[in-house]
């Protein structure tokens, strides 16, 4: 299945041609330049995505065999995402709805300031206190999202799939790791096969992978990486085959997330990268699934949701799907302690009513809106704002609701809602005026383009052609960010950047599974090579202790990187040559 975005569909009747075409038409009409323009197509799982059968690949890393994407999903209809009920949907409901919406009372809009009755953010936030106090390194704050259970629950699924498929598989726990240290490499070492890392060829052949798992070895795990049981998937559900990862990852992001006032929600996209993708759609319509995801103004991920459209989940009742999802992020906010979190959107969600629930929940909100969701709010029409000068606004309240609805002129006419910003204090942006609720929204909003900004600088690029393989990398990646949100934090004056955070994860994984794999002298070469490299050697405690690997007597500490005993006054010298 597949649905574009309503940018796609400009009346009835695009809607209804797009009903009847299927997206390898669409996607063929696209790069002959005779398709919709510069939009976005977001791919949601096959109809089978419950069946046994979407576990095979579509084809082979070279893409001799088949397209990019699975054959259930190149033919499935497209369906704009916002589209209007057909033929023969249950139209009773909506007119149901319209009825009760013509009904109910209007709102008094009243022109004031805004008197919310929230209360003022005074929690403190223990458990970043404690994250400080423990002085993790980079591995230490990764494994709190993939942590002991969540890699033995990894295990578990794929050897349980293989024995499914009749295959003794046989994975451990460290083998894992070692895939995943392969995948974090392929996102600032990049192959245009993977299997390069394991040619012998000196323009190619990557020693610290090939001496960490064989290619045979990480090609099967990697293929038979499963997150569910199959005789126990949600038919209802098309992302139930990484369901039980969604639920805990987002657990684990939850758990460890700063506790802070403000957040930002909106929209991400997990890309799809397969075999002979349509190139001329790389810059205009990059193919992938859209994620729904709640983070912190820095850009931590708390909370996300793969986007299934509306024909496969139910908004709020009044509500469209965008602003359903925040409501959920709001509930996930809410399991931390019912405090006055403070969200910020843009006008993709943003709705009076939406602002409305919200203040009921206890939950403050500030995000753009477009004019038909402000409920006919009477404010200065755009053209007569124009006219007068920058920095010019109008605004009213709702007085039954507490909701404000400001329009402010700089250039552009700018519609602005929340449930807690005021308009005093105002402030100043150039020579123009800024009422308060704006300078909030620009301050704090922005959390989600971090995060993707972020994740797009060194992404996972082995991919399987499996339609989930890509949201597996996507997790990675977001799992990546978060421990480096986190290592900013816990050590401000110390800290790596994004680049450097990866490269010790990875050479962590990879060293640490060749020193227990490799025999002899070749473990030894490779422990010399990486003793001086300079890159992620952090001084751990150990509970047992070892001999110091420069002067021999007993300490409890050791290098976690070259796993090796030393004191902290020899651990200058041992890593010097």
């Amino acid at each position: 299945m597949a649905s574009t975005s309503s940018g796609l569909t400009a009346g009835r009747g695009t809607g209804s041609k797009l009903k009847s075409t299927k997206l390898l038409e669409l996607l063929k009409a696209l790069e002959e330049g005779s398709g919709p323009g510069r939009e976005e197509i977001f791919i949601a799982p096959p109809d089978s995505a419950a069946g046994d059968f979407t576990d095979e690949d579509s084809g082979d890393e070279d893409g001799r065999r088949g397209g990019p994407l699975p054959g259930s999903v190149l033919h499935a209809s497209v369906v704009p995402e916002d589209d209007g009920p057909g033929p023969d949907d249950d139209v009773q409901p909506r007119a149901a709805m319209r009825k009760e919406a013509a009904v109910a009372a209007l709102p008094l809009w009243t022109k004031r300031d805004i008197h919310p009755d929230f209360s003022s953010w005074t929690a403190s936030d223990p458990h970043m206190d404690d994250l400080k106090s423990q002085e993790l390194s980079p591995v230490g704050l990764f494994e709190l999202f993939f942590d002991e259970g969540m890699i033995n629950f990894i295990v578990n699924e794929t050897n349980r799939y293989a024995r499914q498929k009749n295959v003794s598989l046989g994975a451990t726990a460290q083998e894992l790791k070692c895939v995943l240290g392969v995948l974090i490499l392929s996102g600032y070492v990049s192959y245009p096969r993977r299997r390069v890392f394991w040619e012998t060829s000196p323009d190619s052949h990557h020693r610290l992978v090939a001496d960490a798992i064989r290619r045979d070895r990480f090609e099967l795990i990697f293929s038979y990486l499963h997150f569910s049981d199959n005789h126990e998937l949600d038919a209802s559900d098309r992302f139930s085959k990484v369901r039980p990862l969604i639920d805990r990852m987002n657990q684990n992001f939850r758990q460890h997330a700063p506790l802070e006032e403000f957040y930002s929600f909106g929209e991400s996209l997990c890309e799809y990268f397969g075999p002979r993708g349509p190139r001329h759609l790389a810059k205009s319509a990059p193919l992938g699934c859209k994620v729904w995801c709640g983070t912190t103004s820095s850009g931590y991920l708390v909370w996300f949701e793969p986007s299934q459209g509306t024909l496969f989940t139910r908004p709020a009742r009044g509500l469209d799907l965008g602003a359903s999802m925040v409501l959920k992020f709001a509930d996930a906010l809410r399991e931390r302690g019912c405090l006055p979190y403070h969200i910020v959107f843009d006008k993709v969600f943003t709705s009076v009513k939406l602002m409305s629930i919200l203040r009921k929940k206890g939950v403050k909100a500030t995000g753009t809106v477009r004019e038909y969701r402000t409920e006919r709010c009477p404010l200065k029409e755009p053209r007569a704002l124009k006219k007068m000068r920058k920095g010019s606004f109008d605004y009213k309240v709702d007085d039954r609701e507490e909701v404000i609805v400001c329009r402010w002129h700089d250039g552009s006419v700018l519609d602005i809602c929340s449930n807690a910003a005021d308009i005093a204090p105002m402030g100043a942006r150039g020579q123009a005026r800024q009422p308060s609720l704006l300078r909030l929204y620009q301050d704090k909003a922005g959390g989600v383009g971090r995060l993707d900004q972020n994740m797009a600088r060194y992404k996972v690029k082995v991919r399987g052609t499996k339609w989930y393989s890509s949201f597996m990398a996507y997790v990675l990646d977001a799992a990546l960010n978060n421990a480096w949100q986190l290592h900013r934090i816990c050590c401000r004056e110390a800290h790596v950047d994004l680049l450097a955070f990866r490269r010790y994860v990875a050479c962590v994984y990879l060293e640490s599974n060749a020193h227990t794999s490799s025999q002899g002298r070749r473990s030894r070469r490779l422990e010399t090579e990486s003793r001086f490299d300079m890159v992620g050697h952090w001084i751990v405690h150990q509970d047992r202790r070892t001999r110091c690997a420069l002067c021999h007597s007993q300490t409890n500490t050791r290098c976690e990187k070259c796993q090796k005993g030393v004191h902290a006054k020899c651990f200058r010298e041992y890593h010097v040559r």
